[in-house]
């Protein structure tokens, strides 16, 4: 019985190591998409800006 929570107890620090590792990953991929998300909210806004100071320096 003890010879089978051996190798678990030997994974254990292992995973203590790359779960900080994988956590910063998926925080960066996180953090990546939602500035891209707003940069395109912001090309958005300022296409709509441009397009509204056109209209109006044309009049």
């Amino acid at each position: 019985m003890h010879n089978v929570f051996f190798p678990l107890l030997s994974i254990i620090p292992i995973l203590f190591y790359l779960a900080p590792l994988v956590f910063i990953i998926w925080f960066l991929l996180k953090f990546l998409k939602i500035q891209q998300e707003k940069n395109q909210i912001l090309k958005r806004i300022s296409d709509k800006l441009d397009h509204f100071n056109n209209n109006h320096s044309d009049t």
